[in-house]
């Protein structure tokens, strides 16, 4: 995979050191499935190409079973953007054998597998614009997975209700501008509220960003991971790792690594939480 080999070949010792430690963080164990919610700020951010991206890595690095959903509607969703070019809908037969699986194999029904060995299902041929399906179709056997990766499309503070009960944590992609920061920070705020962390995902477009925005984004509330311009994704078929910049594939492995380790310190808060009222229940009695 020249993705990897690439960004190693041109990598000088600091940067050699950077991909080990993230590529470390990026296998690192979780001991329960996480459920990543990717969301947009606006229309063309650039959110299924990031998620698509991400899912990809962690398929390819992480030992465990990964599952990317499209519930965007987008015409390039992120199964498309993960190579995954064969039919990913399912019937309600199999959305019914994944519901009441009780082995992998059984969890599997349906759903169709990238060369990276990233499983998909998209959601949006049978129902679009139902955010209902996924809880029919994917929540009962998500505890298969170790993360279940899900492109939910553009949304706002209104209509992020199903997505942040859906997720362990948010990734909000957003383009280099104010409206867009924003928004970003509203969601992050109401995820925030729902006990889910968030990640930023900056996707620019083309040209420069606007005075003020590069010292707006050091100023977020959450984790920030850039991606560069990269034009292999305005190609007519998906660019494998090998054809995009080593920078974008750079950027994948930091994101992928991020998210990775926001789901670990989500879980050993939760599980501090849980410690401290214990005690306080013990002290109590």
């Amino acid at each position: 995979m020249r993705g990897a080999w690439g960004l190693l070949a041109a990598a000088r010792p600091r940067r050699i050191a950077e991909l080990r430690r993230l590529d470390e963080q990026v296998r690192r164990p979780l001991a329960l499935s996480t459920r990543v919610g990717f969301v947009g700020t606006a229309g063309g951010s650039g959110c299924s190409t990031a998620a698509g991206l991400a899912a990809s890595v962690l398929a390819r690095r992480r030992s465990s079973r990964v599952l990317a959903v499209n519930a965007s509607g987008a015409r390039r969703s992120l199964l498309w953007h993960a190579g995954l070019l064969s039919d990913a809908t399912s019937t309600s037969a199999q959305d019914a054998e994944r519901a009441s699986a009780s082995t992998a194999a059984e969890a599997l029904a349906g759903l169709a597998t990238a060369p990276s060995g990233l499983h998909g299902l998209d959601l949006t041929r049978v129902t679009p614009g139902d955010d209902t399906r996924w809880w029919e179709a994917v929540a009962p056997s998500s505890r298969f997975f170790d993360f279940v990766v899900t492109d939910w499309g553009v949304r706002d503070v209104g209509s992020l209700g199903h997505v942040a009960t859906a997720s362990s944590l948010l990734a909000i992609v957003l383009t280099p501008d104010r409206e867009a920061l924003q928004r970003t920070v509203e969601i992050a705020a109401a995820a925030h509220a729902a006990q889910v962390p968030s990640v930023a995902v900056v996707v620019p477009a083309r040209g420069r960003a606007p005075w003020g925005i590069g010292e707006a984004l050091r100023a977020m509330p959450v984790p920030v991971v850039r991606f560069p311009v990269d034009p292999a994704h305005g190609w007519a078929a998906p660019a494998p790792s090998s054809r995009l910049k080593n920078a974008t594939n750079l950027a994948a492995i930091r994101l992928a690594a991020e998210l990775v380790s926001v789901a670990a310190a989500r879980r050993a808060g939760a599980a501090q939480r849980e410690r401290t009222d214990g005690e306080r229940q013990v002290v109590t009695a």
